[in-house]
């Protein structure tokens, strides 16, 4: 099996168009097509399929896509594990975040780890834990940080902090004004929120449906700053981690609404692949994380009413 057809395919699983993959791996789009013709005939199946002027994959390419990530990935892994024993002066660290610890935790993590290896590259990725969970299992990433639990058998995740995700509005919006409501004004309200994929979400849904409320209107953007702003500006109300809110509460631009049954409690991870072989960088990355965890060097924040 052709190793390079396999992250041709891949490519054209992530575009779904030819021209688009063609570009990125840098070959042109006949030989693309060619790739991907020897690879349903080597698999005696077809993978891709033309639907109208859209492509879209087979039953059999997305099973292909899945495994042909897994072996990549894999490959990938073997190489960073030979290449450890080599000097750490130079090298990278890929470091994928979803959003609350990306704003929380990994700032001052990340500061400390360049003061001390200045000569390391740093590639670092925000998105949300689902994004971060795929870009793990195909080695993207060597270590993720997510406000999720993922239920994974390839990844390993341990717990790092815990959090609260609360609800919040403009201290003029009525709900923010009472000392306490029910679940259910809720789902009467507009609410502004992220977009699926959001570990926060997926957590303030499960919650919601457990007391039987369904979200009302809605707005759907893709960054917690644009969460923020409009709240603050009078659109309904949104929810996510109380470390996400601490400037805009103290300036009382923002006001936790207190909400029966919350805040809501849930911790924080850092993830790897099991089967990934940590590097001299990966562990002083590790030390300089455990070290700061073992501190307390993060900011414990209550809101006052």
């Amino acid at each position: 099996m052709n190793l390079q057809f396999l992250k041709t395919f891949l490519a054209v699983r992530k575009h779904l168009n030819y021209t688009r993959a063609a570009e990125e791996i840098y070959l042109s789009q006949p030989a693309v097509s060619r790739q991907i013709k020897q690879l349903e005939s080597e698999f005696g199946t077809q993978l891709v399929e033309q639907l109208g002027k859209s492509l879209h994959l087979t039953k059999a390419g997305q099973t292909l896509a899945k495994e042909a990530e897994m072996l990549l990935g894999a490959l990938e892994r073997t190489r960073e594990a030979v290449q450890a024993h080599s000097s750490m002066e130079h090298g990278a660290l890929r470091i994928g975040t979803s959003t609350t610890p990306g704003s929380y935790l990994l700032p001052k993590v990340l500061g400390r780890f360049h003061e001390r290896f200045p000569d390391i590259d740093l590639h670092y990725v925000a998105d949300n834990s689902q994004k971060v969970e795929q870009m793990i299992i195909d080695n993207s990433l060597d270590f993720g940080f997510v406000g999720a639990y993922l239920n994974n058998g390839d990844l390993v995740l341990k717990s790092l902090l815990q959090d609260e995700v609360v609800c919040f509005a403009n201290p003029t919006h009525p709900m923010a004004q009472m000392d306490h409501i029910a679940p259910q004004l809720l789902g009467e309200e507009l609410c502004v929120m992220r977009e699926r994929g959001s570990a926060t979400r997926r957590l303030f849904e499960n919650w919601l449906t457990s007391h039987h409320v369904k979200f009302g209107r809605t707005i759907q953007v893709k960054s917690v700053e644009a969460i923020k702003n409009l709240v603050a500006a009078r659109f309904g109300f949104g929810f996510m981690s109380i470390h996400g809110l601490k400037a805009e509460i103290r300036a009382n631009q923002l006001r936790v609404i207190n909400v029966d049954g919350m805040p809501l409690s849930r911790k924080i991870y850092l993830v790897h692949h099991a089967k990934k072989h940590f590097s001299p960088i990966m562990e002083a990355f590790m030390a300089i994380l455990s070290h700061a965890l073992h501190e307390n060097d993060f900011e414990e924040f209550t809101p006052s009413r």
